[in-house]
């Protein structure tokens, strides 16, 4: 069952939904999310990618179903360039980002969203919002579960499928969350993945000092 605007507010005011710093309205069954600082905005680092893989003497593509997404994100990922070239297809300009078409980028959300470890009650799915998805922009859509008893900020995989250069600034309402409820708390945790406490693209719980 699906949560009413009226039982999201409920979920948050008792804890059983963590929305953080909580939300100053409500859809009628939905929360926005936001985009957080432009400075948390990422793009891939892909020459420096190929050139380890040169280096190293192994072949010149990412092997998505063995790699670790933490400590390759460390690796690879960058901020987004404010001294574009030619080639760039996504840049900052001041305090926004452009998004060209089929530029592709990692920016987290303000708020942290989940459910708490203890009795969780609740599970999230993440949906972009249709006004920006016919101008061709892409958020999110291949793993959109947040699964019981995890909470954090959460990083927004976004791509510009469309003709327009998109402009992205913090504060941006791209995405929302939808939540229902589940027929029991689990009794297993996820043995591996994200960091629960998540304030950071690449996964990482804790300080971003």
């Amino acid at each position: 069952m699906y949560l009413s605007d009226r039982d999201l507010k409920f979920a948050v005011e008792t804890g059983q939904l963590i929305v953080d710093p909580k939300p100053e309205e409500y859809d009628t069954t939905s929360i926005d999310l936001h985009l957080d600082d432009v400075s948390e905005a990422k793009v891939w680092n892909v020459d420096a990618f190929k050139q380890k893989q040169e280096e190293s003497g192994s072949d010149a593509w990412l092997r998505v179903g063995k790699y670790k997404y933490r400590a390759f994100s460390r690796l690879f990922y960058k901020s987004v360039p404010t001294h574009p070239n030619d080639n760039d297809l996504v840049y900052r300009n001041g305090d926004r980002v452009i998004l060209k078409p089929k530029g592709f980028l990692l920016w987290q959300t303000r708020e942290s969203v989940g459910t708490p470890e203890t009795d969780p009650r609740l599970i999230c799915f993440i949906n972009g919002k249709s006004s920006s998805a016919r101008s061709g922009l892409l958020v999110h859509t291949t793993a959109p579960t947040i699964h019981a008893r995890w909470w954090g900020q959460i990083t927004l995989e976004i791509a510009n499928l469309g003709p327009f250069d998109l402009c992205l600034g913090a504060g941006d309402a791209i995405s929302q969350i939808v939540v229902a409820t589940i027929s029991s708390p689990p009794t297993k945790r996820k043995k591996e993945g994200i960091a629960i406490g998540q304030r950071e693209v690449g996964g990482n719980a804790g300080s971003r000092d």
